[in-house]
């Protein structure tokens, strides 16, 4: 595994590399480097940029290879930056990017059908909005065009017409991402923006760029003592949402049994009926992290909600009785993040963790390899790419021209029918 690690604007010239990876000029480059070697085990060349000598100076192992890179200049004009947001939770991401004091202009798109209350969010924050329009985007061409998922039918078609008019599209990593099932997620976009070097070993791309997650950026300690244990009920888009009564029902039995107050935190696009449950909430994401605050422990199945959670200092149980298969490696473990498969179990974890302090040096390296680097902010890294580097420039080709056509509105929207009026097959598994 030949991985090339480097910052300055430019890339490495007459060689192969596995992965490319920009990282941020910090000492953050000692984790980052000893995660790869760890990872890879003996199996790993490893070419480092000369910037970062002097913070790998004391590193006693001999493997580095440093290199100088031809550096590019910086964009002589302003660049313009389209960001599109699918949704409340990704509006609150690019208002922490657009927040940060860019040096670019920029335009907010929201999708023009189901905008997932990313408009009600620009509303209330008072910033401008557009609904998404072709027409609006050959007219204003944007230098490059951000959005967070990548791999819907609107976003791919969005990307399609992106590459019509060669302009870059980037896709910023803005939560867990389950990289191994059949969307493949984070590989339609021309350069991703992961936010953390876990992401780099787990999404089958070769060129990254890690800046960390906007939305973990300024995450404290929990100060005050714990209030209930939170307990994440996402079952959504049709995922386990069969089990999501016998998943709560176990939960809560527990909570009972020992003794622990809880509140469920429903996710906004979870439609199961919670009324004869003690106490629950519908949630956002401004809401929620308000809910994890006051937290003793979160317990809960895939979510964004983990690092959300162990960012501001409450350790998480990941229940999982119903034996999903995850592609994300969370790296579990006993101390502040676990995983149990029954009930017995579940009892016992949520015993020793509830209201744990888990501050340490163990929590700040789990959390600088998957999402939060320490030396460096978030949004300063985004906006400095977004202003001075130079993305992928795309090709419009011929798989471009089939997905404009196969995920038109129209056809997404009537295909589903005619397919089952001709053939019998139902819209759900189309």
């Amino acid at each position: 595994m030949r991985i090339c690690l480097f910052n300055s604007p430019g890339k490495p010239k007459g060689e192969f590399f596995d992965k490319t990876i920009w990282c941020p000029l910090s000492e953050d480059i000692v984790h980052i480097v000893r995660f790869l070697r760890n990872t890879y085990e003996d199996n790993i060349s490893l070419h480092v940029e000369s910037v970062f000598r002097k913070y790998l100076e004391l590193d006693s192992e001999p493997d580095i290879i440093y290199f100088e890179i031809d550096k590019i200049s910086a964009p002589r004009k302003e660049r313009l930056v389209a960001f599109y947001s699918q949704s409340d939770t990704l509006a609150g991401n690019t208002y922490r990017i657009i927040s940060g004091n860019p040096g670019y202009r920029y335009i907010n798109y929201v999708p023009a059908l189901e905008t997932e209350d990313a408009d009600t969010f620009f509303i209330q924050k008072k910033i401008p909005f557009l609904k998404y329009s072709f027409r609006h985007l050959k007219e204003s061409r944007p230098d490059i065009f951000v959005l967070y998922n990548d791999w819907t039918k609107a976003a791919i078609r969005i990307i399609s017409q992106c590459h019509r008019l060669k302009i870059p599209v980037v896709c910023i990593q803005e939560s867990i991402i389950d990289f191994g099932d059949s969307f493949k997620r984070m590989q339609y976009a021309d350069d991703v923006i992961i936010q953390g070097i876990r992401s780099a070993t787990l999404l089958p791309r070769k060129h990254f760029f890690l800046a960390g997650n906007p939305r973990y950026e300024g995450s404290s300690a929990k100060g005050k003592s714990a209030e209930y244990a939170l307990i994440n009920c996402n079952f959504t888009y049709g995922i386990f949402e069969d089990v999501r009564y016998d998943w709560i029902d176990d939960v809560t039995a527990v909570l009972d049994e020992l003794g622990i107050s809880y509140l469920i935190s429903q996710h906004p696009r979870d439609t199961g009926d919670l009324s004869k449950y003690k106490k629950y909430l519908r949630s956002s994401g401004n809401k929620v992290t308000k809910q994890i605050d006051k937290a003793g422990v979160l317990i809960t199945r895939f979510s964004s909600l983990i690092h959300e959670s162990l960012t501001r200092r409450v350790p998480v149980v990941y229940y999982n009785p119903h034996d999903e298969q995850m592609h994300y490696d969370f790296g579990f473990n006993t101390e502040f993040l676990v995983m149990v498969m029954g009930k017995s179990f579940l009892k016992e974890s949520v015993a020793t963790l509830y209201n744990k302090n888990i501050s340490g040096s163990t929590l700040e390296l789990y959390l600088n390899i998957h999402c939060l680097p320490v030396k460096t902010k978030p949004v300063s890294s985004i906006n400095y790419l977004l202003s001075q580097y130079y993305f992928s420039i795309p090709l419009f080709s011929f798989i471009d021209i089939v997905r404009l056509v196969l995920y038109h509105p129209f056809v997404v929207k009537y295909g589903g029918k005619i397919k089952k009026a001709l053939y019998g097959v139902s819209e759900s598994e189309d």
